[in-house]
């Protein structure tokens, strides 16, 4: 009987390791870490054309089921109210998704799904809650030999309109 309960437990811990190897959610590694970014917020109704430089910081948090980030912009002459924002993205196993949810130092949040790595790109498109609006936005990441490029873009009238784009190089 305990030779029956012991190779129970081995075939239950090789399924686990099996379904750890495959599980969606280690293809977010590429965006875990610290990076310092430079890039470009473009006009828009939030303000004028301006040059930003963040940081971001992210890990593994609650059981590794989730990538908690944050990225903060630095305040400089031309960027008087930096953007902050917060979140978590994550995997649906029902949906077979990713899953992105965040809120901002603007009192705006969102939430976005995207279908998985195309690619060396993960593009996270939904809804974005601020100013009294709702708006459909889009995050595209693209991995680099050192770090990731991401763009911003909001959907107007059937199109889509960067409002930003930057490059994340990771610190050591």
């Amino acid at each position: 009987m305990k030779l029956r309960s012991i190779s129970v437990l081995i075939l239950f811990l090789l399924a686990g390791s099996v379904l750890a190897a495959d599980n969606p959610l280690k293809t977010l590694d590429a965006m875990i870490g610290k990076f310092q970014c430079k890039g470009m917020a473009f006009a828009s109704p939030m303000g004028p054309e301006h040059a930003t430089t963040a940081t971001v910081e992210s890990k593994w948090v609650l059981g590794g089921q989730w990538a908690g980030y944050t990225y903060a912009e630095k305040k400089t002459t031309a960027n008087p109210k930096p953007f902050v924002v917060s979140g978590y993205m994550g995997y649906d196993p029902a949906m077979k998704k990713f899953v992105n949810g965040g809120v901002d130092n603007m009192g705006g949040y969102g939430t976005a799904q995207a279908d998985g790595w195309m690619g060396d790109d993960l593009v996270f498109v939904g809804p974005y809650n601020g100013g009294g609006m709702t708006m459909n936005g889009r995050d595209t990441f693209t991995k680099s030999a050192n770090g990731l490029k991401h763009m911003y873009e909001v959907e107007e009238n059937g199109t889509w309109k960067k409002m930003s784009q930057e490059t994340c190089t990771r610190m050591k």
